[in-house]
């Protein structure tokens, strides 16, 4: 199983029989968006000029101890020696791991947007500009991680480290992702300014995350 196709595949599976340990990410963007709800008094004129900030922190927050276990696991298991041993390059093995990790931590935050939008009794424009804006940014995000998590393959207790290492990455994520869901309400698509500049951080942490990671990789197994 050396294929792109097939290593996505197989994470699926193995996160499938975990019991649900996927879905973690999930349950704490729920519990963190009804938790600030109520921590803010629950009145929706308060909570709705809050509301794209607070669910793309629960976005952000959900994903960032996913990344710990990327390709650690693989490297305890002996996996990752063996792919390595396989002939598949170590780019194409990093991105099937963003791919599948794409699927299974960021797919159910972008399905579960409607409810989190209806607890803060939000406009549809704004559910859609939170929906562009995380189809663009997610790329980012997930790439972001990767290499974050490739750099601390071998680390014990590196959860806090990689908190470190990813958050300067994911600022300008954050700060463009909030503002394009907020302006779009008053332009269309093509003419929101964040959006564009999302565009161009996703398509720059693609070509720059997946190779670093790679490297990092690399360098771990050598």
């Amino acid at each position: 199983m050396n294929s792109i196709g097939g290593l996505i595949v197989r994470d699926i599976r193995i996160a499938l029989r975990s019991g649900g340990a996927w879905l973690l990410g999930l349950v704490f963007f729920a519990v963190f968006l009804s938790m600030s709800a109520i921590a803010l008094g629950g009145e929706f004129k308060t909570l709705r000029p809050l509301a794209p900030a607070l669910i793309w922190l629960a976005v952000v927050f959900s994903l960032l101890f996913s990344f710990e276990h990327l390709f650690s696991d693989d490297a305890e298991d002996g996996s990752l020696e063996h792919i390595k041993l396989s002939g598949m390059s170590m780019n194409a093995y990093v991105l099937a791991k963003v791919c599948a990790h794409w699927l299974l931590a960021i797919l159910p935050l972008i399905i579960a947007l409607p409810l989190a939008v209806l607890l803060f009794d939000l406009p549809t424009d704004i559910l859609l500009g939170l929906f562009v804006s995380m189809v663009i940014a997610s790329p980012a995000l997930v790439c972001y991680g990767a290499f974050s998590g490739a750099c601390l393959v071998g680390f014990k207790g590196g959860g806090f480290l990689l908190v470190l290492l990813t958050i300067p990455l994911v600022i300008p994520v954050l700060i463009f992702s909030v503002s394009g869901a907020v302006s779009f309400q008053n332009a269309s698509l093509f003419q929101v300014l964040e959006f564009q500049a999302l565009a161009g951080i996703s398509l720059i942490a693609a070509a720059i995350g997946i190779p670093a990671a790679a490297a990092a990789l690399n360098t771990v197994m050598e």
